[in-house]
């Protein structure tokens, strides 16, 4: 943490006769004077010996709070200034008046204000993180149902990461991330599900046949001039869109109730608006 140093003075104690003396011409450079002299522990009735000063407490950072006098209607910046305090543009300068903190124009010092300095500092900070692989499952029907079989391992990608750590006065407070980049793709993990042929999640235990029935009439070669083809009535775009190669009628019934099977998982019984009903 940065640290803050204030510069303190001792100021000799001040006699009713030497308080006399002071009054008048004197009076303006004695206010000068004691407007810059940071005097811990001392007490408000020493600092009222010039009516033209202002008596309020200054915190800086972790530092024990001091009593300092002011011009009236100083900045808090100005007495900042004034006791030596740097200060940049990450700090915080807050003034609090009555138990409450001051905004704007209200800024300006008044008696028995308080001037709080939070010292805040912000490390941009890049690390590398790693990013897991998916996992991707194919269905297969050459092994057992419900059996895994691992064919390509895979391979974990890497992330930068660039985030900002505030903190107040040594305190972290805040931890941003303002940047994520993939430097490195991960490669998915292959795996390979068995299942029973034809099987589809969703769809299986539904009364195809009588679907197919309406449709085609149970018939596997069932053309229809408009361009529907097989037991479920595919067209070619549909048919291909879930896997199908060819025309529907080249395939075994079982590939068409499977590929039946996928649209349904996908779309519903949207496809069949007249027979979908039946499943």
């Amino acid at each position: 943490m940065r640290s803050k140093h204030v510069r303190a003075t001792t100021t000799p104690a001040t006699t009713p006769a030497m308080s006399t003396r002071l009054r008048g011409a004197a009076a303006g450079a004695a206010a000068a004077t004691l407007a810059l002299t940071l005097v811990p522990g001392s007490s408000a009735a020493a600092q009222e010996t010039s009516r033209d000063a202002v008596a309020v407490s200054l915190k800086v950072a972790d530092q024990p709070r001091v009593e300092v006098a002011t011009v009236p209607r100083a900045w808090p910046g100005e007495l900042l200034e004034a006791q030596g305090v740097p200060v940049d543009g990450n700090d915080l300068v807050d003034v609090v008046r009555d138990g409450r903190e001051v905004d704007g124009p209200r800024k300006r010092l008044r008696q028995g204000d308080v001037v709080r300095l939070t010292d805040v500092v912000k490390e941009r900070k890049t690390k590398r993180e790693r990013v897991r692989p998916r996992t991707v499952e194919v269905a297969t029907t050459k092994l057992k149902p419900g059996r895994r079989k691992v064919v390509r391992e895979g391979r974990p990608g890497v992330r930068e990461v660039v985030a900002v750590k505030t903190l107040h006065n040594g305190e972290p407070v805040k931890y941003r991330v303002v940047k994520r980049k993939l430097v490195k793709d991960p490669r998915p993990r292959r795996v390979l599900v068995g299942r029973k042929a034809n099987a589809v999640t969703g769809a299986d235990g539904l009364n195809w046949a009588a679907l197919a029935n309406c449709e085609s009439g149970g018939n596997p070669r069932a053309v229809n001039p408009a361009g529907y083809y097989g037991l479920y009535q595919f067209d070619i775009g549909t048919w291909r869109s879930v896997g199908g190669s060819g025309v529907p009628t080249a395939a075994s019934a079982a590939e068409q109730t499977y590929r039946a099977k996928l649209l349904y998982q996908q779309r519903g019984r949207s496809p069949w608006p007249n027979c979908g009903r039946l499943l």
